[in-house]
């Protein structure tokens, strides 16, 4: 049998704006269980590599699609709060159980980083949402990770620490001068002394626009809705992830679920690996950044440990 899953344009609305992504189904007949991909911090979304070929190879139909002002999709990420894109995921949930070849009581969630923040929020406000993976969804709020990220990412790539201190205070400034109603191309204009700095693309708010997103979500902690999740959680951290503090967050996502009394939930840590879950091995192509090896193969287990989570809570097959 010659295996070539099927891929079809899906388009669905939210917030007035259409967006478009790829399904993705098994070559055979359905129904099938399903998976909406939950994008993480940028633009993108429907780029997810080999996932979706992936999860059809086991049974499960999927969804991937741009984010607002991405690709095909009508709108503006960065005028979304965390809120808005929990609400965004469900509309693409809704989709995707609206087809007769889905299993309408078993979609589950992936969230990759910020989409983990987002997965967690939507499966909170739904509860026939099947189950959540989050890969590098940070326990902590969005200023914690910020700041962790940048003290470690800019080491990392061999910026001193006067360096990182200033990328902290702008940072800060950002999120201070938002807040308090300033206007975010002010608050863009009055750092242009530091635009020029090489470190200066690294920070997350770079024009008007982004530092206008990152302020309004700044104060974001996923505590609550982690404490309102009802449905199976898998969350995969890296070890050596330069971008999410994975201790603290594996506290808080446990201690969070704990105290809620949680009754299905699984946290795995991946030795070695980075925030994709990646691990340089010296066998494969690496290339060299800031004195450091980059990752060249996903950590051995990850893509099993996640489909044979899923095919657990979302049997695939007659005998569900």
């Amino acid at each position: 049998m010659l295996f070539e899953p099927v891929t079809a344009e899906l388009s669905f609305e939210d917030d007035g704006n259409e967006l478009v992504g790829d399904f993705v189904r098994p070559p055979w007949p359905g129904p099938y269980p399903a998976v909406v991909f939950v994008e993480g911090s940028g633009p993108g979304g429907r780029g997810q590599g080999e996932w979706q070929t992936r999860l059809a190879a086991a049974g499960f139909a999927s969804l991937a699609y741009d984010k607002p002002g991405s690709g095909a999709s009508k709108g503006d990420w960065t005028r979304q709060t965390m809120a808005d894109r929990a609400q965004e995921t469900l509309a693409a949930v809704r989709a995707v159980r609206s087809r007769e070849d889905v299993l309408s009581d078993a979609v589950a969630l992936i969230g990759g980083s910020q989409g983990g923040w987002v997965a967690h929020l939507a499966a909170a406000a739904d509860d026939r949402i099947a189950a959540v993976v989050t890969v590098s969804g940070p326990g902590v709020s969005v200023r914690v990770q910020e700041e962790y990220r940048l003290r470690h990412q800019l080491a990392a790539e061999g910026f001193s620490s006067a360096d990182i201190r200033q990328a902290l205070l702008l940072l800060s400034d950002q999120i201070q001068r938002v807040r308090s109603g300033d206007d975010p191309a002010r608050v863009h204009a009055a750092q242009a002394h530091w635009h020029d700095a090489p470190w200066y693309p690294l920070l997350a708010g770079t024009t008007p626009e982004s530092i206008a997103f990152i302020a309004g979500i700044a104060d974001y902690d996923p505590a609550p809705a982690l404490a309102a999740l009802h449905c199976p959680l898998l969350a995969i951290f890296g070890g050596d992830d330069l971008l999410v503090p994975v201790q603290a967050s594996v506290r808080a996502v446990s201690d969070s679920l704990g105290e809620a009394r949680h009754a299905d939930h699984t946290i795995v840590v991946f030795p070695g690996a980075d925030h994709s879950i990646r691990i340089y091995t010296g066998t494969g192509p690496a290339q060299v950044k800031g004195g450091r090896y980059t990752p060249a193969e996903r950590a051995p287990g990850f893509d099993e440990l996640v489909v044979t989570w899923l095919e657990r809570r979302m049997p695939v097959g007659p005998d569900r």
